[in-house]
């Protein structure tokens, strides 16, 4: 990935990042669109956390790996690579990312599958907690990737897709909670 701005990959993670924002923003705000905002914010989210872990396994078994540069400031080589700082308590930041958008991913489609249950006010701040629970490991991760990594600063373009992610899903459940609060949650625009 010499060029990190266009590789294939990368693009098309920030094309998923778009249509969840497109999502959230479109019909004026609906339910519908911001619940499908979520599935995909979500959805983006599992994908690049997985994609970090397998280029993660690749520099542990290979040491270098042609899914990502080593070289420039958009690079994940040193981010994804270090492990002093690709870990909490020895688990790849990958495996977290992966865990956590699958509990998003499983509230989300809960809510997008029966919006009248009983439990729909739970789950929503359940969602809502949860994706305010990782924006610290956001902060995080991003100042460990601008000052701790080797030949600081650098940004890992699959992790911010990560990160981003989980803002948008914020934003989403964010948005989806006003709509709760003013009574427009049964909209099926």
């Amino acid at each position: 990935m010499n060029e990190a701005l266009t590789d294939p990959i990368l693009l098309s993670f920030i094309g998923g990042l778009l249509i969840s924002s497109y999502f959230m923003f479109a019909n004026n705000k609906s339910t519908t669109n911001l619940l499908m905002s979520s599935l995909l914010f979500a959805g983006v989210g599992i994908i690049s956390s997985t994609y970090t872990y397998i280029i993660h396994n690749k520099m542990i078994v290979q040491g270098t790996t042609s899914f990502c540069s080593s070289d420039g400031f958009i690079q994940c080589g040193s981010v994804i690579g270090d492990p002093d700082w690709n870990n909490l308590f020895g688990v790849p930041w990958g495996i977290f990312g992966i865990i956590s958008f699958s509990l998003l991913i499983f509230l989300s489609l809960s809510l997008y599958l029966d919006r009248h249950a009983k439990w729909v006010d739970d789950y929503l701040n359940y969602s809502w907690w949860a994706s305010l629970a990782g924006l610290p490991f956001v902060a995080l991760l991003v100042v460990i990737e601008l000052t701790q990594v080797e030949q600081a600063p650098h940004i890992c373009p699959f992790c911010t897709i990560a990160h981003l992610s989980l803002i948008g899903y914020a934003a989403a459940i964010y948005y989806l909670k006003i709509n709760k609060s003013h009574g427009k949650w049964s909209e099926q625009e």
